[in-house]
């Protein structure tokens, strides 16, 4: 996207709120996991994909990724593969000391 682009339209109200609501959904569901009793290694599992979902939600919409140039949209895709090594990293090693 050219960033001096005017004709670039905003997320609408409708979306920004839709975000809004499922990014306090899913705020509300990482606060209820830590009291629930969940071996730690799945705890953090569940909170970095919770995570990462809120952070691909705030990228399509309010950072106009969906709307970027393909190869814009490949480094984001490879940034999100690199983010899933490294949970699967923690995720073993965690497992690994024990903690699960």
């Amino acid at each position: 996207m050219n960033p001096h682009d005017e004709t670039t339209p905003a997320p609408t109200v409708g979306a920004a709120l839709v975000v809004l609501l499922a990014l306090l959904i899913l705020t509300a569901t990482t606060v209820g996991l830590a009291f629930l009793e969940l071996p730690p290694a799945v705890h953090v599992t569940l909170a970095m994909t919770i995570a990462a979902i809120k952070a691909a939600l705030v990228a399509a919409v309010f950072m106009h990724l969906l709307r970027e140039a393909p190869a814009t949209r490949l480094v984001a895709l490879m940034a999100a593969i690199l983010l899933a090594i490294f949970m699967l990293m923690v995720t073993v090693d965690i497992r690994h000391l024990g903690g699960g």
